[in-house]
């Protein structure tokens, strides 16, 4: 996690030396750095639930087809949506949603799914509990960078605005929290990943074996 913590203090460092970030390490743009590594991330995982809905196509046993289809479609565009920013384009396709309407949503499909297969994930945690928990773990921290920071700058900012009325220190907040948010999504990722991982290594040693 060393290289995401650089990304931040590149992205920061460049902002308080020249006032502006740079282009590739700026974490409020398309196609930097950050956003490419975090598709990658996303990218990895989806495709895990993939390997193992095909793997084990003919066996029964938990968690679902279903669940397997639905993590990994969400997590592929997840990682199409890193990369193109659809979320921020949803205010052109469906005019009603308003500017920050795609944030209810991305909650509900974030939370959803989680309700939905819910004893898919007690059979996880009861059988894979260390990879449940770094997956659940890492999903936690995600949603607290992603949709935390999102709801701080709407709640939080207009009143911070009211304190500070300097136009540098409220960017630099800003700033700030793009950081966090940028960071807490990959830390999380990492997390996902990892316990995605360790899963997949579990699933196919009986498969190998057979």
């Amino acid at each position: 996690m060393i290289f995401e913590f650089l990304l931040v203090l590149i992205y920061l460092g460049s902002i308080l030396v020249s006032g502006k970030s740079y282009p590739l390490f700026d974490m409020n743009s398309q196609m930097n750095i950050s956003s490419l590594l975090q598709a990658l991330h996303l990218l990895i995982i989806g495709l895990i639930p993939l390997i193992l809905l095909f793997k084990e196509w003919h066996s029964q046993i938990p968690p679902s087809h279903w669940f397997k289809l639905t993590f990994a479609l969400l997590l592929i565009y997840g990682a199409i949506d890193e990369v193109f920013k659809i979320h921020l384009q949803l205010k052109n396709w469906i005019p009603w949603l308003g500017e920050r309407g795609w944030l209810q949503i991305y909650i509900i499909i974030f939370i959803m799914p989680l309700i939905v297969f819910y004893s898919d994930l007690q059979f996880l945690w009861r059988s894979y509990r260390r990879e449940t928990f770094l997956a659940l773990l890492g999903m936690l921290i995600f949603a607290i960078g992603g949709f935390g920071a999102e709801i701080f700058k709407d709640i939080a900012q207009p009143l911070l605005s009211l304190l500070f009325t300097q136009d540098f220190l409220m960017s630099f907040i800003e700033n700030i929290r793009i950081a966090f948010e940028e960071l807490f999504e990959l830390i999380g990722e990492n997390l996902i990943a990892y316990g995605f991982l360790l899963f997949l290594g579990k699933r196919l040693v009986p498969i190998r074996g057979s």
